[in-house]
């Protein structure tokens, strides 16, 4: 069972690693961002399917900042408390950036990185059992 532990393990750095767009953000993005406001949690979903809890937090961009299109959007741990995030990047129609809003989705990340896990102890349970991976 030593494969399927170094998997999970690997897993879980992974996902404690921060976002490749968070890590490749330049001095000069670091410093304009500063002055662009965010907001944090404007509403609260009870939805516990991650893909589901997403798109219902993009519909609630779009319908409650119309004026604004949406730029960038991803996920990311937060480094102060360590909580998932989805971040929706707004700009105005001068093509400015107008501001940052954020929801908590920790919550569903856990559920979603828990079903997962256990999806590949399943699959590697099922490839040790055909006599596809040999444990020593």
């Amino acid at each position: 069972m030593l494969g399927i532990a170094s998997q999970i393990e690997a897993q879980e750095e992974k996902s404690r690693q921060p976002d490749r767009q968070q890590q490749e953000v330049s001095p000069e993005q670091q410093e304009e961002n500063k002055d662009i406001p965010t907001i944090t949690n404007p509403a609260v979903f009870n939805e516990k399917d991650l893909d589901k809890l997403l798109e219902k937090q993009r519909e609630y961009v779009k319908k409650h900042y119309p004026d604004y299109r949406i730029v960038g959007e991803g996920q990311e741990q937060d480094y102060f408390d360590s909580r998932h995030y989805s971040e929706f990047d707004l700009k105005n129609e001068d093509d400015e950036w107008v501001m940052i809003i954020r929801f908590d989705i920790e919550e569903a990340y856990q559920a979603y990185m828990k079903k997962h896990q256990k999806e590949i102890e399943r699959e590697a349970a099922k490839l040790i059992k055909q006599g596809t991976i040999k444990i020593e």
